[in-house]
């Protein structure tokens, strides 16, 4: 299923280039006034071009000593950025999702990703919600066993027996919050295909879906995470042996980024793939009520409807 769900991702090769210019679009504004704003504020210094091989405290600190005013606001920007671009990423999903069940068009997309937006936006807010309930569950507690491990007479728990601990609480938190995501994306998918509105209810079911299933849910979720952090590996192995001294190699450098923010909109597209075929041909958990796989009258309908994409995938 792996290969194949990979394969089929890679055909939709104009989802992924539309996908990945909404990635890099909301940053490159951001990108080249910081650049022309180093450029200007440098005045001839050497110290952009000393931390190209690496990051050097000392070096930044005077540089934004001296020239801090004109830095820090695009810093603040830069922030505002990644907001946007988690937005994006959010209002996209609706049409990353309409484009692997039907033909892909760019007008169907857009009006995908803003009829399932406000949803996605609900699940987002409740997935983070339940991010930082679970964290700082996991602070209370760490804080408690510190306490009581404090009060044991003769306790000669050494500092390797702390560090332990707080490995084994962070291990605990990863744990939790890959289940808590996998579980949203498949809530993601269940508001998708059954026109579901409430993100409480969609994730309430989900989480009961990835339980009943959790080797071809959560597992698969697991090893296409798995697979991220190894691209990831790679790309910092070969950013470290890069030492940009010049304008050749940092545009070597700078597509070797652009790969790598690619990879991640692939894998982002094939998760969904999978997603969408596990709720479709797994069965989902027994409910009181339970409403149509799809809705009776979509919302989105195909720009040309004799243009249609196989859906032997996607039984309706």
């Amino acid at each position: 299923m792996l290969s194949q769900t990979f394969s089929n991702t890679l055909r939709q090769w104009h989802l992924l280039v539309l996908l990945f210019l909404l990635t890099l679009l909301p940053a490159l504004p951001s990108a080249l006034a910081f650049f022309g704003t180093l450029t200007s504020e440098g005045e001839g210094s050497l110290a952009p071009l000393q931390m190209l091989p690496g990051f050097n405290y000392t070096v930044f600190a005077d540089f934004m000593h001296d020239h801090g005013r004109a830095i820090w606001p695009l810093i603040r920007t830069g922030w505002w950025t990644v907001v946007l671009s988690l937005l994006i990423s959010i209002w996209a999903k609706g049409g990353v999702l309409y484009s692997l069940t039907n033909s892909f068009s760019a007008v169907t997309f857009w009006q995908a990703g803003t009829h399932y937006f406000g949803r996605n936006l609900r699940l987002l807010g409740l997935t983070s919600l339940f991010v930082l309930l679970w964290l700082l569950v996991l602070i209370l507690v760490g804080i408690l066993v510190g306490l009581l491990l404090e009060l044991v007479p003769g306790n000669s728990f050494s500092e390797r027996g702390y560090v332990a601990i707080g490995a084994m609480g962070l291990l605990l938190f990863g744990f939790a919050l890959i289940r808590i995501l996998c579980t949203s994306q498949y809530a993601s998918v269940l508001m998708y295909q059954q026109d579901e509105t409430a993100a409480l209810r969609a994730y309430g079911r989900s989480w009961r879906f990835v339980g009943q299933h959790a080797r071809a849910t959560f597992g698969r979720y697991l090893l296409l995470i798995l697979i991220g952090t190894v691209l990831l590996a790679i790309y910092l192995l070969f950013e470290s042996l890069f030492q940009a001294h010049n304008w050749l190699l940092i545009g070597l450098l700078f597509v070797l980024q652009q790969a790598f923010v690619f990879s991640r909109v692939v894998l982002n597209v094939w998760s969904l793939h999978i997603a969408l075929i596990n709720s479709n041909s797994l069965p989902h958990p027994v409910m009181r009520s339970v409403p149509p796989s799809r809705p009776d009258h979509p919302p989105i309908q195909p720009a040309d409807e004799s243009d249609t994409a196989d859906n032997s995938l996607f039984p309706s």
